[in-house]
């Protein structure tokens, strides 16, 4: 097997560990290749599925064959072991304690297997003096499994151990995290960030249960009676904080950001506390708040958007991504005039509406595919309308992603000539934001193609009346916000002048969320041009649509 540079790095650092304990190698090279044999059958223990600790005990044996058998020595190896291993294994973070475990175990029985043949000349003072080295050199390495070197406080395994042993009541587990760790770590080297992590941990020692459970993360653990007594105890860690740490003459100051979790411990799974209260801490930092409780509800909820983001890809190339259709009506004769193209993931649990997955599919990259697959459903299908006779605008919405691709334009082009509908039938809905930051130029090459453009949400957000004078766009469509307010008289007056300036432009007006017909007469006396929303009708699929034009036009 080929020495992965890490790992080959952590065998020198082992051996630097021990001879420093202690331990005088014959030739150097020959006891860091050992060593790094032994890292190579760890890492592959903790890989492996089933996992075995077993193999520890074997390990622990091999270091007494090597002559590594004093306590500084194996109390070093645990500490090192402990704290480096964990980074070259993903999984189970109960793993590597259990295999360290049984090292122990191994190292300890090897040692005692040792000196059998050397038992018979011992007298019984001998004996016992054996007997109480090996007591201690076990207790001592145990400790060593369970404590954190840095600072001595308990571990993550520690902590683990002692929820497991609360079987009663209600207990509040607070993870405390530094802010800027690495910053911090960078800056004021190993020495001093191991100062600051023992005077952060005087700070918090208290009537509580105190861990460090990683390099920048204390965890607390109290006795609570709901989940304001977890939120008081963060608010007291903060305090006791807040005061600077003197640190090589000068006066430094740190933040804390808490993720909690507040439950019974009855039925609790103790590695759940641990990983329930990263998630919070997660979400603390990107609501910009100083803590965040857990909740299981929104825990769920994220657990399933994950699912949803790894589905994409295999949702796409299997078809599950459909058009719906909402008619689009002439106000002045309620005729429809054309349709606007809606997302849907038809999924074998249900039908997922756009915000259901339109976020998920612009983090993960996937919005340009799944943006193409719907303007080639949409422009096909615009197509087969009007062959049959009923000549529609259809409109699609451009994520801004989407608007950001230089190449956009090229590839409308391609799907109209391959759809074989006309550019002027083809309408792009896109929004102000992504139109003034940096969308221009693309915008200008789709209305180069005959393609209609439309701002949509206008009198939301970015928009201002002033970018309609240079914008490319040919339709303004105001917000549905904007028409929830409509009958209010000041609402009224200004979609009166927005209307009036749009068609001194020469632009068209769509309303968007009209719901009542008091709203659709409003909006007609007003002049907007186009409506759509729940009074007309809601977002169909292509059959459904084809049926209610064809009854439409034979009437």
């Amino acid at each position: 097997m080929g020495q992965t540079p890490d790992l080959a790095a952590l065998a020198g650092d082992w051996l630097r560990g021990v001879t420093r304990s202690g331990f005088v190698p014959g030739v150097r090279a020959r006891a860091r290749a050992a060593l790094h044999d032994l890292l190579e059958e760890l890492v592959a223990a903790v890989r492996a599925e089933p996992f075995d600790p077993a193999v520890g005990h074997r390990i622990g044996a091999e270091l007494v064959d090597l002559r590594m058998s004093s306590p500084p020595v194996i109390g070093m190896t645990v500490r090192l072991l402990a704290e480096r291993l964990p980074s070259f294994v993903d999984g189970n973070p109960t793993r590597v304690p259990a295999l360290l475990e049984t090292l122990v175990t191994g190292f300890v029985t090897a040692q005692r297997d040792a000196a059998v043949g050397a038992a018979e000349q011992m007298n019984r003072s001998e004996k016992i003096h054996w007997r109480r080295v090996q007591t201690d050199l076990q207790q001592r390495l145990q400790d060593a499994l369970l404590h954190d070197p840095a600072t001595g406080l308990p571990n993550a395994q520690h902590l683990r151990r002692h929820l497991a042993g609360i079987t009663t009541g209600r207990v509040g587990l607070c993870l405390l995290s530094i802010d800027r760790y690495a910053e911090l770590s960078d800056t004021l080297g190993q020495d001093n960030i191991a100062k600051l992590l023992t005077a952060v941990a005087h700070r918090l020692a208290g009537d509580h249960v105190l861990a460090h459970v990683g390099d920048d993360q204390f965890a607390l653990v109290v006795d609570t009676a709901g989940p304001d007594d977890v939120i008081k105890l963060a608010d007291r860690c903060r305090r006791a904080l807040q005061s600077p740490f003197p640190l090589d003459g000068h006066a430094l100051y740190i933040d804390v950001t808490a993720g909690l979790v507040e439950a019974r411990t009855a039925g609790a799974d103790p590695d759940h506390w641990l990983r329930d209260a990263r998630l919070a801490l997660g979400w603390a930092r990107r609501d910009r708040r100083d803590h965040a409780v857990f909740e299981s509800g929104r825990a769920e909820a994220e657990r399933r958007r994950h699912r949803l983001a790894a589905a994409l890809p295999s949702a796409l190339a299997s078809g599950e991504f459909v058009a719906h259709y909402q008619p689009l009506y002439r106000l002045t004769d309620r005729v429809i005039i054309g349709v606007e193209t809606l997302a849907r993931w038809q999924r074998p649990d249900g039908l997922l509406l756009p915000a259901d997955f339109i976020n998920l599919a612009e983090h993960t990259g996937m919005i340009r595919p799944l943006g193409r697959h719907l303007l080639e459903q949409a422009c096909r299908q615009g197509t087969r309308w009007r062959r049959a006779g009923h000549d529609l605008l259809i409109s699609v919405n451009l994520s801004p992603l989407q608007l950001g691709e230089p190449a956009l334009a090229a590839d409308v082009a391609d799907i109209l000539h391959r759809s074989g509908l006309p550019a002027g039938n083809l309408q792009l809905e896109i929004t102000e934001s992504a139109a003034l930051t940096d969308g221009y130029a693309v915008l200008q090459q789709l209305k180069d193609l005959g393609v209609r453009l439309a701002l949509d949400d206008f009198g939301t957000g970015w928009s201002s009346l002033a970018t309609l004078s240079w914008l490319p766009v040919t339709t303004a469509k105001l917000a549905a916000e904007f028409i929830t307010d409509a009958g209010a008289p000041a609402v009224t007056e200004v979609l009166r002048h927005t209307v009036g300036l749009c068609h001194a432009l020469g632009m068209t007006v769509t309303a968007e969320g009209i719901e009542t017909p008091g709203q659709e007469r409003l909006l007609r006396d007003l002049g907007c041009d186009h409506g759509q929303g729940f009074h007309f009708g809601r977002p169909m699929p292509a059959s459904v649509l084809t049926q209610r034009l064809r009854i439409a036009r034979d009437w």
